[in-house]
């Protein structure tokens, strides 16, 4: 594993206090808890150079529709199924726009997620509602919505599940809850890029740096339903229909054809980083094996990858995990922090009992984890966890 020039500096707080200090006066850690990597940028320039020639720079020009035509193969779909957009953000925005029909209502989600889609929700005009997760696997379910629907006075216009970290949702069950229901599903797969498996429902897959797979800034939409697809489009491109008229409420949320550029490099240099990803992962599942009360997210390291490992151990082994790593310079991070129920943006958001989420809160740890971490470092980490989760 080569080094590669930081993507971004993460930094650590003394143990106990990660969230109650101004990350601005820490010094960085010898050890971060990430370091995204993008394509080398030499694979990028064949791309870029065409530029000159179509002199098209976003408005889905060239680059953009060989890019979507790609995601769309890798995901065994036709083009007409994948829509790329200028964040994650902005394309969840969208397809709860869709959702909301300009009439407004309840966007029932997880609290065990990250800000960004309850925001998400907030900017289409609809009110997230937060429920619970399933205590194995940290995901909203069918069965979850569905005992939730009867105690929510209002109209449910969206429920959005998350793909927890990457963890591959059940899209079979979520398009039967659709059908079903009538209740517009979007899956939040940020992190779902690896894994995720195309069904009717919309689902938004991340393509920022941070992510296993990163262009820098980026997303895209994908779903087997051509007219969901077309519908985002045109929000995307502030609502136009084949005019300079707003058919739709939208914005400008296109991704710009650099950011295609970089994305057709990384298709390119996929199967190398998703290798790295995996050794790193490999090496925490292989290293801890067999340590008591130590759990991680089924399958990972195993049949998909993310660019975050996170572990779960009883809260007081998981502080301790998180002070004696901290003490030897090495960052961990709680990246979902305590629930969206606990962000002071989102204090008046409806919510039913969120016990579950409290607890993977407390016990959820994210170890350092990108494609060059050093082997000492791994080392380091897992004699660590294993001597705190043994004692």
């Amino acid at each position: 594993m080569g080094q590669v020039a930081v993507a971004l500096e993460t930094k650590v707080a003394p143990a106990g206090s990660v969230s109650d200090l101004p990350w601005d006066l820490l010094a960085p850690p010898r050890v971060p808890v990430a370091r995204p990597r993008l394509v080398p940028m030499a694979g990028v320039l064949p791309y870029l150079i065409s530029l000159d020639d179509s002199r098209t720079y976003s408005n889905f020009g060239p680059l953009n529709q060989r890019f979507e035509a790609r995601l769309a193969e890798r995901f065994g779909l036709t083009p007409d199924c994948v829509v790329t957009c200028a964040s994650a953000t902005a394309g969840l925005t969208m397809a709860l726009q869709r959702a909301a029909a300009g009439r407004g209502g309840y966007c029932l989600m997880p609290a065990w997620t990250f800000a960004a889609t309850a925001h998400a929700a907030i900017s289409a005009g609809l009110t997230p509602w937060l429920l619970d997760v399933e205590i194995d696997t940290g995901l909203l379910t069918p069965g979850i919505v569905e005992d939730a629907i009867r105690r929510v006075p209002g109209r449910v216009a969206a429920v959005v599940p998350v793909a927890a970290y990457g963890l591959p949702v059940d899209t079979v069950a979520w398009d039967a809850f659709q059908t079903s229901t009538g209740i517009d599903v979007i899956i939040d797969a940020a992190a779902g890029f690896d894994r995720h498996v195309a069904g009717d429902a919309l689902a938004v897959v991340s393509l920022h740096a941070t992510k296993v797979f990163g262009i820098g800034e980026g997303g895209f939409l994908i779903s087997r339903d051509p007219a969901a697809i077309a519908d985002i489009r045109r929000r995307s491109n502030f609502g136009f229909d084949n005019s300079r008229e707003a058919a739709l409420h939208g914005g400008n949320g296109k991704l710009s054809e650099i950011g295609a550029a970089v994305g057709l490099a990384g298709l390119d240099f996929w199967p190398v980083l998703r290798l790295s990803y995996l050794s790193v992962l490999h090496y925490y599942r292989t290293a801890l094996a067999g340590v008591p009360q130590l759990k991680f997210a089924e399958g990972l390291g195993e049949t998909w990858v993310s660019a975050t490992c996170n572990i779960e151990a009883p809260a007081p082994l998981a502080q301790e995990i998180e002070r004696r790593l901290g003490q030897v310079g090495i960052a961990t991070r709680r990246w979902w922090g305590r629930g969206l129920h606990t962000h002071p943006a989102f204090d008046t958001s409806p919510r039913l009992d969120l016990s579950v989420t409290d607890g993977l809160a407390a016990r959820t740890l994210g170890l350092p984890c990108y494609p060059d971490v050093a082997e000492p470092d791994l080392a380091q980490v897992s004699a660590i966890v294993r001597d705190v989760l043994r004692a």
